[in-house]
C-alpha cells in the first residue's frame, strides 16, 4: 500500500501536532507500517520520557488533520506525563547519587 501523501509531508504533519501539545517527534524514526493496519510508526518525547506511537494513516492524511491529530498527540503527553518524574529519578540514580537520597530531595 502507497501513503497517500509523501512521508516527508507525514512527518511535517506529525511534527507540528506534536509541537502545538508540547511533545517533540523523533523525525528520523516516523516509519510508514502496512501490516497488520496501514499506519504511521513514530516516537514521542517529552523531555527524559519517549515512547513509541502509531498513528493511522487516514488520520495523518486527512484534509483537517490538525484537529484530526490534535486529541491523540494530548493523549500521548498525558500518558508521557508521569514517565518524565521517573526517568528524572532514574538520570540521578545513573549519576552516582543513592537511591535514598532521591526521595529526600525536594
Amino acid at each position: 500500500m502507497a501513503s497517500p501523501i509523501d512521508r516527508a509531508e507525514a512527518v511535517r504533519r506529525l511534527s507540528a501536532a506534536a509541537r502545538a501539545a508540547g511533545l517533540t517527534l523523533d523525525e528520523r524514526n516516523v516509519i510508514l507500517q502496512t501490516y497488520p493496519y496501514p499506519c504511521y510508526e513514530y516516537v514521542l518525547r517529552l523531555r527524559q520520557a519517549h515512547a513509541l506511537f502509531c498513528m493511522p494513516v487516514a488520520a495523518v492524511a486527512d484534509a483537517d488533520h490538525a484537529n484530526t491529530l490534535a486529541t491523540p498527540m494530548a493523549r500521548a503527553k498525558r500518558y508521557l506525563e508521569p514517565f518524565v518524574a521517573m526517568q528524572e529519578r532514574a538520570d540521578v540514580a545513573a549519576r552516582g547519587i543513592p537511591r535514598f537520597q532521591q526521595w529526600s530531595r525536594p
